[in-house]
């Protein structure tokens, strides 16, 4: 068989590898392209801060917030914050401070809600009429500008004079109140120590 026989022999054959050549190249360009990766829905942190002191301050311009937090870092794709050691006191004309402390925290898109995690601190200032109050959690849910704080977790208070342990907590800074949900359980202690 000559080169021009076996030549004449694939003929046939080309309509059917053009017409497959076409398809393919259709299909091809049928086909949606390749998102590009879109950064935004990566939990990849845009902003971090270290060692970051932050003062928040009220009409008057007097502190009303001051918080440091060994590190701040910020997600684009939820718009979420995370704090390392977070360290917040918050500052109320009228009114004892409160000093928060925790291994771990998280800040919301717009700031308005705080949530501490892990080895949750509370300590409210002695007043005119009030001892110096120790809170103990694991969590808890704060709410700077109603001065509120709650947990839903055990929580143990500790005054001068009385030692408590509960769990669930609601406290209101503005009203000086402090409710404890479930489980409350009192003891004096003085006669603790």
């Amino acid at each position: 068989m000559t080169v021009a026989s076996r030549a004449r022999s694939w003929l046939p054959l080309l309509p059917v590898l053009g017409i497959l050549a076409v398809t393919y190249w259709l299909d091809q360009k049928t086909q949606p392209e390749a998102e590009p990766a879109d950064h935004r829905k990566l939990h990849i942190a845009d902003a971090i801060a270290d060692n970051l002191h932050a003062v928040t301050l009220n009409k008057q311009g007097t502190p009303r917030f001051i918080m440091y937090a060994k590190q701040l870092v910020h997600y684009p794709d939820d718009d979420s914050t995370t704090l390392d050691e977070p360290d917040i006191t918050a500052i109320a004309p009228m009114r004892p401070d409160v000093h928060m402390t925790a291994r771990h925290g998280t800040l919301s898109s717009k700031g308005d809600v705080i949530e501490l995690n892990d080895d949750v601190k509370i300590v409210r200032a002695a007043g005119k009429t009030q001892n110096e109050l120790v809170m103990l959690t694991d969590y808890v849910k704060v709410i700077p500008d109603l001065e509120t704080a709650q947990t839903d977790r055990p929580v143990t208070i500790t005054d001068a004079n009385d030692h408590l342990s509960a769990v669930g907590m609601e406290m209101d800074n503005r009203a000086q109140t402090i409710k404890l949900l479930s489980r409350v359980k009192a003891s004096n202690a003085v006669t603790q120590n």
